[in-house]
């Protein structure tokens, strides 16, 4: 872009130097993400150290345990019991029943037996193992932790149970025999918990597994487990059939009278009443019973016709208007008819064809008037075929409601005659079906008793032991690569979730795009960090008398001396060092002035921050140093902030005349100016006594806008050291008489939504301000916030253009 485009961009103020906001990009900037995960490794660092610590802590304090497993499976038959009272030879094995005979390796009944067995409740190695040193101080905190509301409870509870009479109940020891139980009992419970019982994929075999620091306990345990579970299924196999052989034996007897009572007492109810059957039944019931058919599907299908009537009347009655607009109904009844279908799909094409010319926006009124009149005939067409069919249904429905009421009045013939030996027919179907009922149970329970009568005598179980554990010779863990790698990951998530929480936080300033889009101003560029130089030094203990506590206020390297109207020249690291990232930085703020500066006068621009200390008053003697060292320009700084009065104790000015003399009227401001060595550099103090309260009048005064219409006629530059914008108002009392505002913002200090909500608090302040300077920049750290678009990550590489 060339110089003139400049001056165009820049004709209307400052505001247009603003570029406006960048919208997010939809991809992750890994370069970004990596400066974040940089800028956060200390948290990270100290994180995965923290975490490793307690992993190696954990591997090293906890005792080794031994894992042992056993396996065992079951058959395909499940349920012996439900194979020998069913038909069904095979039961397939589902989830269900798997959960099931999980439930029962785990069940209390299988874990006594277990405990009785292996003598568990007096097992030094179960009750008491050796445990690890991070489960101690967990442990130890909740016990404390909990012991106020163990307390707590204690008294409530000892309130509470106190009798009439005041006094406490006492409290009766348990027995031994009754410690013995609830030993057992707490041991029953703590095996419960902490075996495991798993199905091995999709297989019919589980593995019970337990976990222990005792090898020979672990395997003991799932042995016992296995051969216990196996036993028991055995056992309850045999119960179950003893059971059933009892109770279907007293059965048997019973189910074998009654069927010969039931088919003695049908052929004696035949004799009696001389009834004659034909298979099974007479021959007036079976008239009746094809009568009953031939009515049920004749009432079906009238009912059928009626409803096609009713949903093409219904489509009738919408209309050929209707058709033509919505195109074939939903209700219409399917119609076995080739030239109706041929009608039918001829409509649905035209319909789908309007629809997409109108919605082209090519269209035009004629062809669209074409398309709906072919849509019109084709919907006539189809609604004569709807009406013809329509017709047509209605005379099939008056058939077959014909056909119905023929079939009743038969049914009613027919039922009349079958009235007279209804009542003996009924009575002896009924001592038919109860003779042959009883017999085919009888039958049934007596192959099942005999079945079950042979296999009595092999019980067989469902289940088998596949592996018995070993006695594991090898421990388990603590594993410290595993515990190591485990806390690593841990305390690397951890870590990033840390940095990440810290990176939202971070509400400071440290880039030119975070002024630029969350601030809303322009950016005038970074003013490192400086240290106190050695002229520096010798000003500030020639003025205190000692060595410097505070950051300096630091024109010339060797000042001369004053004459009769200036004084000494503090020491300026934009003078002392011209070709430092500093200096440079002052000479694009002065050139951004210049370019936006209103041409033929003096340009007044005004020096402040967000907060005190910030570095303000340092930059603005040095910019205005840095001006006035340029060449020809004439520069006047003054002293704006009678609140602290920074710049006067810089150039350790305590006596005089000053600011406030010259707007009380006392004397002019040109004798109350002094120039600065021999320099083109003039200041104007401000000497306000400490009990001196109307700072904010003596600048809202038009004394004050006066004094500065004057000195900008006679000045180039008039730079006002202003007090921070925060918390009191004397920018907004000097901001019409300011040209443009610079504020100076701490790097990585200054809140971003501060300094955004004091910029645009105030309309006037945000027209005025020419831009955001960041100071005391760690261009080390820098790097670790700016992007590849940032020209701060390149500063490395202009090292030569500095000296």
């Amino acid at each position: 872009m060339n110089k003139s485009a400049h001056l165009v961009r820049f004709a209307d103020g400052a505001a247009e130097l603003r570029e406006p906001p960048r919208s997010g990009d939809a991809t992750i900037d890994l370069t970004r993400v990596l400066k974040a995960l940089r800028r956060r490794r200390t948290a990270i660092v100290l994180s995965v150290l923290l975490w490793s610590m307690l992993g190696l802590f954990y591997a090293l304090t906890t005792p080794r345990y031994y894992d042992a497993t056993a396996q065992v499976m079951l058959d395909s038959n499940i349920s012996r019991t439900l194979q020998q009272v069913s038909s069904t030879t095979d039961v397939a094995i589902n989830d269900s029943a798997m959960d099931s005979a999980r439930l029962v390796i785990n069940s209390e009944q299988i874990v006594a037996r277990v405990v009785d067995t292996l003598n568990l409740q007096e097992n030094p190695a179960f009750l008491s193992p050796p445990s690890s040193m991070t489960s101690q101080i967990i442990g130890s905190a909740i016990y404390y932790a909990r012991m106020p509301m163990v307390w707590l409870r204690r008294q409530v509870e000892a309130v509470s149970d106190r009798d009439l009479t005041g006094e406490a109940p006492t409290a009766t020891r348990p027995t031994d025999e009754q410690i013995a139980e609830m030993t057992r009992a707490a041991v029953i419970t703590a095996l419960q918990q902490q075996v495991v019982v798993y199905r091995i994929g999709r297989s019919s075999a589980f593995g019970i597994s337990y976990r222990s620091t005792d090898p020979q306990l672990a395997a003991a345990i799932v042995n016992t487990f296995a051969e216990v579970y196996v036993s028991d299924v055995l056992n309850a196999n045999f119960d179950a059939t003893e059971r059933m052989t009892t109770w279907m034996q007293s059965q048997l007897g019973v189910l074998e009278a009654d069927a010969r009572d039931a088919a003695r007492a049908a052929e004696t109810f035949r004799t009696q009443n001389g009834l004659v059957s034909n298979n099974n039944s007479t021959m007036s019931q079976d008239a009746v019973s094809a009568l009953n058919a031939d009515l049920s599907a004749a009432i079906s299908a009238a009912a059928q016709a009626r409803g096609r009537v009713i949903a093409l009347e219904a489509v009738v009655e919408r209309g050929v208007t209707a058709l033509a607009e919505d195109g074939i109904p939903a209700g219409l009844p399917a119609i076995e008819s080739a030239d109706f279908q041929q009608i039918q799909a001829e409509l649905t094409n035209l319909v789908n064809s309007l629809e997409r010319v109108r919605r082209s926006s090519t269209a035009s009124d004629d062809s669209l008037r074409s398309w709906e009149d072919r849509v019109l005939s084709a919907a006539e067409r189809l609604f004569s075929a709807i009406r013809l069919q329509l017709e047509q249904a209605r005379g099939e429905a008056a058939l077959r409601g014909a056909r119905v009421e023929a079939l009743r009045e038969s049914l009613d013939r027919a039922v009349g005659n079958d009235a007279e030996l209804g009542g003996a027919n009924v009575e002896l179907r009924a001592l038919e079906d109860r003779a042959a009922t009883l017999s085919a149970l009888y039958q049934n329970f007596l192959t099942r008793f005999q079945q079950i009568e042979q296999q009595k005598s092999f019980p067989i179980s469902n289940v088998r032991i596949l592996n018995l554990a070993q006695v594991p010779r090898f421990a388990s863990g603590p594993s410290a690569k595993r515990a190591l790698a485990l806390c690593i990951i841990i305390g690397l998530i951890m870590g990033l979730i840390i940095a990440a929480i810290r990176e939202y936080r971070d509400r400071f300033l440290y880039t030119a795009e975070q002024v630029n889009d969350e601030v809303g101003a322009s950016f005038l560029g970074y003013l490192p960090e400086v240290g106190i130089s050695e002229a520096m030094s010798k000003w500030m203990q020639g003025r205190y008398g000692g060595k410097p506590k505070r950051r300096p206020i630091p024109l010339t390297l060797e000042p001369e001396r004053p004459g009769p109207s200036s004084i000494l020249a503090p020491p300026s690291h934009a003078l002392e060092k011209p070709r430092s990232p500093y200096a440079e930085t002052l000479r694009n703020i002065r050139l951004s002035s210049q370019i936006v500066g209103i041409r033929g006068k003096g340009r007044v621009i005004g020096l402040t921050s967000a907060r005190p200390n910030e570095g303000k008053s340092y930059t603005s003697y040095n910019f205005a140093a840095s001006v006035a060292a340029a060449g020809s320009h004439s520069v006047l700084l003054i002293d704006a902030d009678p609140h602290r009065s920074g710049l006067t104790r810089a150039f350790n000015i305590d006596e005089g005349e000053g600011l406030l003399s010259v707007l009380s009227g006392e004397r002019e401001w040109s004798d109350a100016t002094k120039r600065v060595g021999d320099t083109n550099l003039f200041m104007l103090p401000s000497l306000v006594r400490s009990d001196f309260a109307h700072t904010h009048e003596i600048l809202a005064s038009q004394a004050f806008s006066q004094m500065i219409s004057e000195v900008a006629e006679v000045f180039d530059f008039v730079i006002l050291d202003l007090a921070p914008i925060g918390a009191v108002s004397d920018v907004h009392a000097v901001i019409d008489d300011v040209d443009q505002l610079i504020i100076v913002a701490e790097w990585g200090k200054t809140s971003k939504q501060l300094l955004h909500k004091l910029v645009n608090a105030d309309r006037r302040i945000a027209d005025k301000v020419l831009g955001v300077v960041l100071n005391r920049v760690d261009f080390r750290r820098l790097q670790h916030y700016t992007g590849d678009d940032d020209k701060a990550s390149y500063l490395g590489d202009y090292d030569s253009y500095y000296a």
